[in-house]
């Protein structure tokens, strides 16, 4: 009991009153109700927006998180499909599906007509504010390039807009609050308000303060999820595009600024093949790809800054140290879960680390594909999920629930050598106290140094009889082979690393999963060492 206790009041001391308070406010009536009118339409037509695909083909059966289902058979809200699909079929992103062929107009038409029968006002999931934000973008965009929404929808659309006015995400900041804002500002281009309406101010005002508060100076958006990221970063580009439609007071200058070092730190924290580094809560498929986005910007004509060229980038203040030459890609987490008041997307992984090489990935995250708090949402936030060290089976950062954190780790003893640019070498190293609340008060601090292509990992752990395992997950489509010299990592039958133990301590071949997108597992290995502290645990990783 002692412990849940402890662990609620370190989750709660961090939240901003303004949350509590707004969680409360959340629970009292509003007064809004339903009209049957609705403002005059301003006649456009824009085809500026990023197309989905993959989600239906009949406009009956729905896919996502790679699972399938008749909407007619389940309906809209049904209690046994998880809470994040239900939300997913809210969003009305299918709207966005290239259209191929006419009869799908009118199938369009009837699931917007379906959703109005069977979403009373107000009520179920689908008026939670999230999805109502997302549902309002997406029709607009839609109607904006068929103008196929009926009068009946229009009054509909506004009744959403008026409800979510009254009910911005206060309570939850973050990524919500800003498609909360993006949401109210496209409904004022769609129903042409002015900067007198409440509607506009609303969403302007909030606009304004989240750009300051969500986005870092390094670039990075604050809940330091690549995923989250790319897809603020959309929202970003979608806002540019509609500002001539918005009052004269709407500037774009700094929303410009912010995608372009937006960008530049996203350019960094993906791999060849678009795919994303798996830090905190990241998976595949659910956000534009870096090169849809540039693409998007480029129609838009937002002038492009060129990043400047070089290996090391250490991103400061998200806390990511990123080196990329011709033959490696490395990326270190070094910084803090996330916002103090907002760790629901953070994972402990405090100084966990992905490596590719030749533009294959070797060393991985495992990833996440599931939300909601069942036992595999905390397995894949943990650290026992992630490439770093877990001291005493304890998590470096007390993540519980599906989006909680108590207990946080805190990165301290940062040196970074910056290298020669014609060299072939670099070295940093980090400390965290996340274990100082166990036995002995240990503490973890991990080494990376690259040396003529071959990178070592040491870890040096303080304290006395404390269990440590160092674990490193390599990408499912790694092959593993013993050597008397070494273990062999390869793909397709190129070899790749040459995985050296320098340590004496007991080293194992683990069969694990990892999980690239929602709803997905995959088989993969893990090779894990064991030490009692104190102890130093060292590896290198030869490129071949």
């Amino acid at each position: 009991m002692f412990n849940k206790i402890s662990r609620l009041y370190h989750t709660v001391k961090y939240l901003k009153i303004k949350q509590v308070a707004w969680r409360i406010i959340n629970l009292l009536p509003r007064c809004v109700s339903q009209v049957q009118n609705h403002p005059v339409v301003r006649a456009y037509h824009d085809d500026n927006y990023i197309p989905r695909s993959g989600i239906t083909q009949d406009f009956e059966r729905l896919t996502f998180l790679s699972e399938t289902y008749n909407l007619k058979e389940v309906g809209w809200d049904c209690p046994t499909i998880s809470k994040l699909w239900r939300y997913n079929s809210h969003y009305f992103e299918f709207l966005l599906q290239k259209i191929d062929k006419q009869e799908q107009f009118a199938a369009k038409e009837n699931i917007v007509e379906n959703w109005i029968d069977n979403n009373s006002f107000g009520k179920g999931t689908g008026w939670e504010s999230y999805p109502t934000s997302l549902r309002i973008i997406n029709w607009i965009k839609w109607h904006w390039v068929t103008d196929r929404l009926s009068e009946r929808a229009i009054v509909s659309l506004w009744n959403q807009v008026r409800w979510l006015e009254s009910r911005p995400e206060y309570h939850l900041l973050g990524n919500h609050l800003f498609i909360n804002a993006k949401a109210l500002l496209y409904a004022s281009a769609f129903f042409g308000l002015n900067s007198s309406s409440k509607i506009y101010k609303t969403g302007y005002a909030i606009l304004l303060k989240e750009l300051d508060e969500q986005f870092l100076s390094d670039g990075a958006h604050f809940e330091l999820s690549p995923m989250y990221h790319s897809l603020v970063m959309e929202d970003l580009l979608d806002l540019i595009s509609i500002a001539k439609k918005l009052p004269s007071d709407f500037h774009i200058h700094e929303i410009e600024e912010k995608y372009n070092k937006g960008i530049s730190w996203l350019k960094t924290m993906i791999y060849t093949d678009n795919e994303l580094a798996h830090f905190n809560d990241c998976a595949n498929g659910i956000a534009p790809t870096y090169t849809e986005l540039v693409s998007y910007a480029f129609k838009l004509n937002v002038k492009k800054q060129e990043a400047e060229l070089k290996t090391l980038h250490y991103h400061r203040e998200s806390g990511f140290i990123v080196f990329k030459d011709s033959k490696s890609h490395l990326i270190a987490d070094i910084g803090k879960v996330g916002p103090d008041y907002l760790p629901g997307h953070a994972h402990a992984d405090t100084l966990s680390f992905e490596l590719a090489v030749k533009g294959e990935r070797i060393i991985v995250n495992s990833g996440t594909s599931v939300y909601g708090a069942s036992k595999e949402r905390l397995q894949q936030r943990s650290t026992r999920a992630h490439s770093t060290v877990q001291i005493d089976e304890a998590d470096s950062s007390e993540v519980w629930s599906g989006f909680r954190v108590g207990r946080r780790a805190i990165p301290f003893n940062i040196q970074v050598e910056v290298p020669n640019e014609s060299s072939n070498s670099v070295s940093f190293r980090a400390s965290h106290d996340g274990y100082r609340k166990l036995n002995n008060s240990p503490t973890q601090t991990r080494i990376f140094s690259l040396i003529n292509d071959v990178w070592r990992v040491e870890d040096q752990i303080s304290g006395s009889g404390n269990y440590v395992t160092s674990r490193f997950y390599l990408h499912p489509s790694i092959h593993i082979q013993k050597t008397e010299f070494g273990i062999v990592l390869s793909k397709s039958g190129e070899n790749l690393i040459n995985l050296k133990q320098e340590a004496s301590v007991e080293l194992n071949i683990l069969n694990t999963t990892y999980h690239d997108e929602f709803g997905v597992t995959k088989p993969n290995k893990c090779i894990q060492l064991k030490g009692i502290s104190p102890c130093s645990i060292s590896i290198k990783f030869e490129i071949l």
